[in-house]
């Protein structure tokens, strides 16, 4: 028998395939996340449970520095590090959202302050977080018209459907954005063009975590549930994780504990929710390829 050509041997490269796949390659050293954690710091958040990685299957995400136990906490992210409409009504932004008639709708308010922010650059305060964001998305409402015509026939209505909200959503807020001009010295509709606004759209649909609000008179009727949590929001999506995530009134951190441990150097999961391939693409730009909820849609035709 050749050297190396046995059942031992195979097992054995087999494991080594396995372990190689699931391991994460740690990205902390980065400037992007050097800048990130010196601005968490500054906010009163130091981790010392995770670190950024990139992992073959899910890209980049959260790694366990040491073995955690189940029901550890593993974030604990302050109310000063969230991104919300409080942070945009305290910004310049402010002023002209409490005057402006029909009321602006959370979502609206949020963009805004993100295509702002991502235009100030370096002299935004929110720049190393805009600097760890996806620069584009992969959602079917940024994919090619030819692209979403291969998708399956009730996923492409959807696709559709979401095209047209977020094209109504950009035309519809046009006034708003021009209310904004004295902020700026270039035209606003450079600014508030319509793929910056599909960014800033998808980044608050994608990203944000929920943190409901009391509803205001500046703001419409909308639910004004969302959050944006910087680090927080590296964690990938797995629909067997188990934790528990909420906003800690007492403490003012939005907390995150595992209700299951979790081995040393390994990625750290959550759960987005129950859904179905389907919803993940749609809202997430993903699929997930063990989904204990994926069902077939099948047509009224059918």
């Amino acid at each position: 028998m050749k050297n190396g050509g046995g059942r031992t041997s195979r097992i054995r490269r087999r494991k080594l395939f396995t372990s190689s796949e699931s391991r994460g390659v740690n990205e902390s050293y980065k400037p992007e996340f050097i800048e990130l954690k010196k601005w968490l710091k500054d906010r009163k958040f130091e981790d010392t449970n995770l670190i950024p990685a990139r992992f073959p299957g899910t890209g980049r995400g959260l790694m366990s520095k040491t073995s955690l136990r189940e029901g550890q906490m593993i974030i604990s992210l302050p109310e000063s590090c969230l991104l919300t409409t409080d942070t945009v009504l305290r910004s310049y932004l402010g002023a002209y959202i409490a005057k402006w008639q029909p009321p602006p709708s959370p979502v609206l308010a949020l963009c805004a302050f993100l295509v702002s922010e991502r235009h100030a650059g370096d002299r935004s305060p929110w720049k190393p977080y805009l600097e760890v964001l996806p620069k584009a998305y992969t959602c079917p409402v940024c994919l090619e018209p030819e692209v979403v015509n291969l998708l399956p026939k009730p996923l492409k209505a959807k696709a559709r459907e979401q095209r047209t909200h977020v094209q109504e959503f950009v035309s519809s807020s046009r006034d708003f954005f021009s209310s904004l001009q004295p902020l700026f010295s270039e035209a606003v509709e450079s600014i508030f063009s319509y793929s910056a606004l599909l960014w800033a759209w998808c980044t608050v649909n994608t990203r944000a975590v929920y943190r409901k609000r009391a509803p205001r008179q500046c703001f419409s009727a909308e639910p004004d549930t969302c959050a944006l949590a910087p680090f927080l929001d590296l964690l990938n999506h797995s629909p067997d994780a188990q934790v528990k995530a909420a906003f800690n009134e007492e403490t003012r951190c939005y907390e995150i504990r595992t209700a299951v441990s979790c081995g040393k150097h390994k990625e750290v999961l959550i759960c987005y929710g129950p859904h179905d391939n389907h919803r993940l693409l749609l809202e997430y730009g993903f699929v997930s390829i063990r989904n204990p909820h994926a069902c077939v849609y099948v047509s009224k035709e059918t």
